[in-house]
C-alpha cells in the first residue's frame, strides 16, 4: 500500500509534513493524488510537493522511531488515525 506525502526538500532530505510534538508526533498522508489535493486546500499549504511512499517506510518508523506515534489518512474528510501499534501488526 502507497500514501501520497506532502514533504519540503528534495531527494533523501525530504521532510514530511507532522503534526504534534517532537516526542509524540504523526505523519499526514492521503490515500491518493485526488485526496491530497483536496487536503492541500483543506489545510492551507504551500510550497510541499507531493511524495509517493510506501506503507513500509510508516512501518520502519514505527519499529525504530521512539517519538513517531502513527500517520493520519485524510485529515480533510476521514480523519483516520493508523496507531504505530497498528502499523506494526
Amino acid at each position: 500500500m502507497n500514501f501520497i506525502c506532502p514533504t519540503l526538500g528534495e531527494n533523501h532530505e525530504k521532510d514530511f509534513l507532522v503534526t504534534g510534538t517532537p516526542d509524540d508526533f504523526k505523519i499526514i498522508v492521503f490515500s491518493n493524488m485526488n485526496e491530497y489535493e483536496k487536503g492541500f486546500k483543506y489545510l492551507k499549504l504551500t510550497d510541499y510537493t507531493p511524495c509517493e511512499v510506501s506503507i513500509e517506510l510508516f512501518m520502519e518508523l514505527a519499529k525504530n522511531d521512539n517519538e513517531f506515534s502513527g500517520i493520519i489518512l485524510d485529515i480533510h474528510s476521514k480523519n483516520k488515525i493508523i496507531s504505530k501499534k497498528e502499523l506494526l501488526k
